[in-house]
């Protein structure tokens, strides 16, 4: 009789054990989709490399990831709507997705930011309305190497070099003197005081 009056319930508790996790996964939202774009040389560029994105975007947004990057490359975003009027919207972040060094709007026009990182750069495009058509375009370009002179220099090779020092040495020495006679007269103030 007892083994009777433990089965029913002890059903109902396995049966709520086993369906838990499949309600809280269905509770969770997925994950985001992020896209890691890789530049690469395109026909028609001149220097850097390119990746151009094709999409349609919505509230939820898509996700990029540019890696790879150096401070001294240039990097380009551009993001358009397809059709003219549409409003996308481009965030662009290095850390947190949410929270944005950079956002705009395209406001049926072309958006455009230039930017400088080391490492990588996260984008988000969205838009108000679900299946809004954007085109995006990522350039990278090359490395940019200044010309730096040397630091050290041979004596022979320095600008000054032959002249006799020039009217410069000749402004150094009466600023050495001056404070040399400064400081004489300072000691002769401090040793001809006269004890109280």
């Amino acid at each position: 009789m007892v083994h009777a009056l433990f089965r029913a319930p002890f059903a109902g508790l396995l049966a709520c054990a086993l369906l838990a996790p499949a309600v809280a996964a269905a509770a969770d939202p997925p994950p985001p989709n992020i896209i890691r774009l890789e530049p690469k040389p395109m026909e028609g560029l001149r220097a850097g490399r390119a990746v151009v994105v094709k999409g349609k975007a919505g509230p939820d947004g898509h996700r990029f990831l540019v890696d790879g990057l150096t401070a001294m490359m240039p990097v380009t975003v551009l993001l358009r709507p397809v059709r003219k009027g549409d409003d996308v919207r481009l965030q662009l972040s290095k850390y947190a997705w949410n929270q944005p060094l950079r956002e705009g709007e395209t406001g049926g026009e072309i958006l455009k930011f230039k930017i400088r990182t080391e490492g990588e750069f996260q984008a988000t495009v969205s838009a108000p309305e679900a299946g809004t058509a954007y085109r995006l375009l990522v350039w990278v370009g090359d490395e940019v190497k200044p010309e730096m002179r040397p630091v050290v220099v041979k004596a022979s090779e320095f600008e000054g070099a032959g002249e006799g020092g020039g009217l410069g040495s000749m402004v150094l020495w009466v600023i050495a003197g001056l404070l040399g006679i400064g400081v004489v007269l300072l000691a002769l103030l401090v040793l001809r005081r006269k004890p109280s």
